[in-house]
């Protein structure tokens, strides 16, 4: 089990309706499970969250907040424009692999509550926006080979990592993530 982040209801709360709707789903998630296992009164869930679809939401923007802290966190590391860029593939793969393969927890999200909950839908999409210019900014400052416009790069570098993080998923490996960091290496 996660260790929690706080001693405070809401960490509680959020800590574990990350880990039940990451490993069971959002629809398999019953409020009651989120109290029973949180261990806390349904009073104190209500208190901080009108509804499961308010408690995904904010599990999202946190969610969101720690990943992005995290991937600048592993691209800091690197030195060199290039070596940032491409170490975008080494830090996706290694939370592929402590993730157990399981995919992407936003797209996982999407898949369940994206169509029916239009906020759901919207965060998901704010952290897919994110990223990609997370991804612009590291390429228009790495001097690349110029065979594709920074745009063109960008967009073809954001598609390799959302694919090569379904590929982990499907196949259990994050070959496919490190096949798609050296494809991209040839064009920097």
């Amino acid at each position: 089990m996660k260790k929690l982040r706080g001693q405070n209801v809401t960490d509680k709360i959020l800590d574990t309706a990350e880990r039940l709707f990451y490993h069971q789903g959002y629809n398999l998630t019953g409020i009651n499970q989120v109290i029973a296992e949180a261990d806390i009164a349904k009073a104190s869930l209500y208190k901080h969250f009108e509804s499961k679809a308010d408690l995904m939401v904010a599990y999202i923007e946190r969610f969101r907040g720690e990943w992005f802290e995290n991937l600048q966190t592993w691209v800091d590391k690197a030195k060199d424009p290039k070596q940032k860029l491409l170490s975008i593939f080494d830090h996706l793969s290694e939370r592929q692999q402590f993730r157990e393969y399981r995919g992407c927890p936003f797209i996982k999200a999407n898949t369940e509550a994206g169509q029916s909950e239009p906020r759901v839908l919207a965060e998901i999409q704010r952290m897919k926006l994110q990223l990609k210019s997370f991804i612009v900014k590291l390429v228009s400052g790495s001097e690349h080979k110029k065979l594709l416009s920074d745009k063109e790069l960008s967009e073809m570098i954001f598609l390799l990592l959302e694919g090569g993080v379904t590929a982990a998923a499907v196949f259990k490996t994050a070959d496919d993530l490190q096949a798609a960091k050296g494809i991209i290496e040839k064009f920097l």
